[in-house]
């Protein structure tokens, strides 16, 4: 037990803990508080931070604000008492070395209440995002979807499939303003080779509050409606590979007619190449023009150098002087022709999948000015 002047001195450290100084810290922290959590209140998000580009965005934002606005006491008194007591009990030049910080321990109300108040806000938001988050994944809502469509991550770009469009769409999805979508999430599915191995997308839309992994093997439908229109990034935030800082893409958010104009020339296209379509003409290529378009489009999968040094694809440095590998990933010869056929088109092969043009944005002009540049190079 202690003495009674060692309880003496403990009851005058308390008081000495507890005095003006400590509470005009707490009065500091609390005023930062309120008018901190008076600003999450007041701030929209929408449109000064994030538009809410979706109906379930809205939803979503009010969680983040509920969230924000318990977290900024929080937030505040921790940090706040971290540094006031830092600064307090920090260690004094005329201290002894056998000195010890104030001996302060247990206190069970603090302790209660420090993991009541924390246990029963994360239960509320627990609670109401059991509410929100299935707005995203209803069962039965993709029979009364008016636009159903799949979205498939490859390396390193999004490809997405129309119902009635024979050809899929790559990196820059089309949706029609104020009409529910179900979009079908998934990843490529491995194949033999190692080069093109399954791995995990994403796909996150932050205007739309929408963030959902792209597994292989696995379809995620997702539910949502465009309710701005615009052009809002999809961004991957699963590390993918080398290429994956260039994997990106495009929602384009359009007017009712503007979206039935897009679908009737996407028609058009396919009907056109169905007729049969003529080959870009590699007659005006320009090499040096081409360098430019290989470094800016090209390095993050081939280098300019021997087949051997691979990044994603093998390096082309000798592509059309090379005895050891005279065929390209399609198996037939290494021609200008067969090369801006891949470029235009992409392949699939033995060392992976080659993108085609549009996925890179490149155009028929691009397309000969590699095929130029490529044809320059001895390795």
């Amino acid at each position: 037990m202690a003495s009674d002047g060692e309880s003496k001195r403990l009851k005058d450290d308390q008081g000495h803990y507890l005095d003006a100084g400590f509470w005009r810290a707490v009065w500091v922290m609390a005023v930062i508080s309120v008018v901190l959590m008076a600003v999450v209140v007041a701030y929209p998000i929408d449109p000064w931070f994030l538009p809410e580009a979706s109906t379930t965005s809205v939803d979503i934002d009010k969680l983040f604000k509920f969230s924000m606005f318990f977290s900024v006491p929080i937030l505040v008194f921790v940090n706040g008492f971290l540094i006031y007591f830092a600064i307090r009990y920090r260690r004094r030049p005329e201290d002894p070395d056998s000195a010890i910080g104030s001996q302060i321990h247990d206190h069970r109300a603090l302790e209660t209440w420090w993991t009541v108040v924390p246990a029963v806000l994360m239960v509320t938001l627990a609670v109401l995002s059991y509410f929100v988050i299935p707005e995203y994944y209803p069962t039965g809502q993709a029979a009364a979807s008016a636009v159903t469509m799949e979205a498939i991550g490859h390396k390193f770009y999004y490809e997405f499939r129309y119902p009635g469009l024979r050809n899929s769409v790559m990196n820059d999805a089309h949706l029609p303003i104020g009409v529910p979508v179900t979009m079908d999430i998934t990843s490529l599915e491995s194949s033999q080779d190692v080069n093109n191995e399954a791995v995990i997308h994403s796909f996150w839309v932050p205007e739309f509050r929408i963030k959902q992994d792209m597994v292989p093997g696995m379809v995620v439908p997702l539910h949502f409606t465009p309710r701005e229109t615009g052009t809002f990034r999809i961004v991957c935030t699963e590390f993918c590979g080398l290429g994956h800082s260039h994997m990106w893409g495009k929602v384009i958010v359009d007017s009712r007619s503007d979206f039935d104009k897009w679908y009737a020339d996407q028609k058009r296209s396919e009907q056109a190449e169905a007729k049969g379509v003529q080959p870009i003409s590699l007659a005006p290529g320009d090499a040096g023009a081409g360098q430019t378009t290989f470094n800016a489009k090209c390095v993050a999968c081939h280098k300019a150098a021997p087949f051997e040094q691979k990044l994603v694809g093998p390096g082309l440095g000798n592509l059309f002087h090379d005895p050891s590998h005279p065929n390209l990933v399609t198996g037939k010869p290494a021609t200008p022709a067969n090369v801006a056929d891949i470029i235009e088109h992409g392949a699939h092969g033995d060392m992976g999948t080659m993108p085609p043009m549009q996925v890179n944005g490149l155009s028929q002009k691009d397309v000969a000015n590699l095929v130029a540049y490529l044809q320059t190079l001895h390795k």
